[in-house]
């Protein structure tokens, strides 16, 4: 009888642990699943399932899709993916929660950046890349190799723009190319027809360059009203679209980033800039306009970064191109979901590691500067879960 009590207290015993056991894999699968941490234990990458979306500029698209490629042969439990949408559908769609990261070619402007703090507490703001505007045209007949650069300034692209000029034989233009007999043919001013950071970046550049159009009254932004449209204006959606237009259709002039116009073999046009050189965006003047920034500048990156938009335009290297932008990110601080904090922060640290050497940079572009770099390295470490910073619960 003692035996059999032994025995069946034993059994139980036994049996408690094994519930004990199983119930605490079946909390950790739990918590996993859910992103819950209540522990504070340390969680593998690897063992984490998690969608992270992503999206916002058309300027950025092609950087991005490399960037996920690359981030997705070492963490495909991570999907990481990206719509290129512009950036005020970027900005917009951050905001309402579709999307988690949101990508701007210009900082968020303040009101945005007000309604999304309120929304979702602090955000995150942090440049990811360097790129350029390029003018793209499509002029037949007009062979750099030939006739030279075509050069244009600041006060004739805007007068383009606000159809004050709107055949290539207008005098200012021929009197800076004097190597092209230009015919009389309209010019198709391109722009974009969504909310774009580009067109910020673009109407910004102009607003601070040219006197005819700070005083025009269209002012700049995501989007502005273009008084070109009157004259017969196109707009495409996306620097894919704009590329597009120009490369399909004749006498036509654009705005996109240097990487569709490499990407697509178009021409561009050679910049004045404030030395009064005309230069083409290549990446030795594009890394020029970079010799000057000084991040002390930066605003905190969860204060408002909206008056940044203009920090590498219009380098005074003489032979810097013009109109040089970041790009740039928006982020939420703290999250209640571990596994998508955890998966952002990872994808953030490949990006501004791994993802910024030579390697790994798509050609059209360049990768932040040093200091840069580190200093947006310091700062995702202000992604927390639970106001816990959460690379301290990522395990190495």
């Amino acid at each position: 009888m003692a035996k059999r009590l032994a025995l069946s207290k034993l059994v139980i015993g036994t049996t408690i642990v094994a519930i004990v056991i199983v119930g605490a894999l079946l909390y950790t699968v739990y918590n996993n699943m859910t992103g819950n941490n209540p522990s504070g234990s340390k969680i593998n990458l690897n063992s984490i399932n998690v969608s992270i979306i992503m999206g916002g500029s058309t300027f950025i698209n092609p950087q991005m899709q490399a960037w996920i490629q690359k981030f997705s042969s070492k963490f495909p439990n991570i999907l990481v993916t990206y719509q290129s949408v512009g950036s005020g559908a970027g900005a917009n769609n951050f905001i309402s929660g579709t999307y988690d990261v949101g990508a701007t070619d210009a900082p968020m402007p303040t009101e945005l950046w007000q309604k999304a703090t309120a929304l979702k507490g602090s955000v995150i703001t942090i440049p990811d890349i360097v790129g350029s505007e390029a003018i793209i045209f499509n002029i037949p007949g007009f062979d750099p190799s030939k006739n030279g650069n075509l050069n244009l300034t600041a006060s004739i692209l805007a007068r383009i723009y606000l159809g004050q000029i709107s055949y290539w034989d207008d005098p200012s233009i021929k009197s800076l190319n004097p190597g092209f007999n230009f015919p009389h043919q309209k010019i198709t001013a391109v722009h974009r027809s969504d909310g774009s950071g580009t067109t910020f970046v673009f109407t910004v550049w102009l607003y601070l360059t040219s006197i005819e159009w700070k005083t025009s009254g269209v002012g700049y932004g995501y989007t502005v009203n273009w008084p070109v449209d009157k004259l017969g204006g196109l707009g495409g959606k996306g620097n894919e679209g704009v590329t597009a237009y120009v490369k399909q259709t004749e006498f036509s002039i654009g705005y996109v980033e240097v990487q569709y116009a490499i990407a697509n073999n178009l021409e561009t046009a050679a910049i004045e800039n404030p030395s009064g050189k005309f230069v083409l965006p290549n990446s030795n003047s594009i890394s020029l306009a970079l010799l000057s920034l000084d991040i002390t500048k930066f605003p905190q990156p969860t204060q408002d970064w909206s008056n940044i938009t203009a920090l590498l335009l219009n380098s005074q290297d003489p032979n810097s191109y013009p109109i040089v932008t970041f790009s740039y990110l928006v982020i939420q601080k703290n999250y209640s979901d571990l596994n998508k904090a955890a998966g952002i922060y990872a994808f953030l640290n490949y990006i501004f590691t791994e993802g910024q050497s030579n390697g790994n940079i798509v050609t059209g572009y360049l990768p932040l500067p040093t200091n840069v770099q580190n200093y947006v390295l310091n700062e995702i470490k202000l992604i927390s879960y639970n106001s816990q910073p959460v690379y301290q619960l990522i395990s190495s």
